[in-house]
């Protein structure tokens, strides 16, 4: 699809999202900033290698990171991944606690090619049932290297012939705790493993990447978004989630990962959006002429730092992956008003004679900043006006 083939409706309903400063559903109208095209382009040619990769995100509010993460998570689905997509939300995290958290956002966010959710599409479609619980069986032992209780679960789910076995794993992998009895009769041994909270998030997606591998698909993508929210748990609860951060970035780098073990990362790509304020106040990032103390008064002051996390703090910091996503020049503001104009245009059946480079100038003019959110919402208030 593109532009000259788009619905009316899709066209409409993306100008209303982008007059209310709202994140767009098309990928088509994402413009990627200029500064931005060596880091992406890499990572992008890495996952049609079907290699590994890690990105982290940066950008200011307003500057689209979220867009951006979108905009990769569209291009790795075309390329036939699957991807768990992640958003920081503290209420659920203080409910479950981190890792538990981060282990049931992976399984029951997973999302396959087809847009089908892998949890759903196996308790739902026959086919693909079998086709699980054959792989799972054709290679346990590697399988429950990872997790054995986990691939315990999910034989059972996978498997018609015990319908009880079935319903229990079924809930096991929904987060809810099993007796010890239960979970021997579930072939769990393990009497911490109570359901699928337990289960480390490393490990989890060790085996769910082998598995996703196995069944034919190129691998698995994992986009972990709004990171900065970290900040405002308390110590109990963000120094453990900043831990599993770590944990996850940690499985390209650890011993296991090496091609000699058995946890080849071929396949694996990480994506990590963190607030450009949050990565300065952390250490992690500078930007010359700015004080990000100095601004925690207007962002609030966080609770943590990422350098409360050696680890990942300083993973993080010597990272040459860090791509910055903002708007800093009036060729980028350009490039989105062409995009502009073009689904204006399509979507509201009315023909313009401005150039894109004088809408640019004009939204500026009006903003007086790059942040691509504010312009986009003063070009589109320009075009209504005319």
């Amino acid at each position: 699809m593109d532009c000259n083939t788009c619905k009316g409706e899709l066209g409409i309903e993306n100008v209303e999202l982008m007059r209310k400063g709202m994140r767009t559903t098309c990928p088509w109208l994402y413009v990627l900033p200029g500064k931005a095209a060596t880091l992406h382009n890499n990572f992008v040619e890495s996952m049609k290698a079907k290699r590994w990769n890690f990105i982290l995100v940066d950008g200011d509010n307003g500057d689209g990171k979220s867009v951006y993460v979108k905009h990769l998570e569209y291009i790795a689905d075309q390329l036939g991944y699957p991807m768990a997509h992640i958003e920081i939300k503290d209420d659920q995290i203080a409910q479950y606690g981190p890792a538990p958290y981060f282990t049931l956002q992976i399984f029951n966010n997973l999302r396959l090619p087809d847009e089908q959710v892998f949890s759903w599409k196996i308790y739902q479609d026959d086919k693909t049932r079998k086709k699980v619980n054959g792989t799972l069986e054709k290679d346990l032992a590697t399988f429950e290297f990872w997790s054995p209780a986990l691939t315990s679960a999910l034989s059972h789910v996978t498997n018609d012939s015990n319908e009880q076995l079935k319903k229990m794993s079924l809930s096991w992998l929904k987060g809810e705790s099993k007796s010890v009895k239960e979970l021997k009769e579930m072939g769990i041994f393990d009497k911490t493993m109570k359901s699928l909270l337990n289960v480390p998030t490393d490990r989890a997606l060790y085996l769910l990447k082998d598995l996703l591998n196995n069944l034919g698909y190129q691998g698995l993508v994992v986009s972990v978004d709004e990171i900065e929210r970290v900040a405002d748990l308390n110590r109990a609860k963000s120094i453990p989630t900043l831990s599993v951060l770590r944990d996850i970035i940690n499985i390209l780098t650890s011993h296991d990962s090496m091609p000699t073990k058995r946890g080849i990362t071929q396949g694996l790509f990480i994506v990590y959006a963190i607030s450009t304020f949050f990565l300065g106040y952390s250490g992690v990032i500078e930007r010359s002429g700015v004080d990000f103390a100095a601004q925690a008064d207007k962002y609030s002051r966080p609770k943590v730092t990422l350098m409360d996390v050696p680890r990942l703090g300083t993973v993080l910091k010597d990272s040459a992956a860090k791509i910055d996503i903002s708007f800093d020049s009036i060729t980028d503001l350009g490039n989105l008003a062409e995009k502009i104009l073009i689904c204006y245009t399509q979507a509201m059946k009315k023909t313009f004679t401005i150039d894109p480079k004088d809408l640019a100038k004009e939204s500026y003019d009006k903003t007086s900043v790059f942040l691509a959110r504010a312009n986009v919402m003063a070009m589109i208030k320009t075009l209504d006006n005319l």
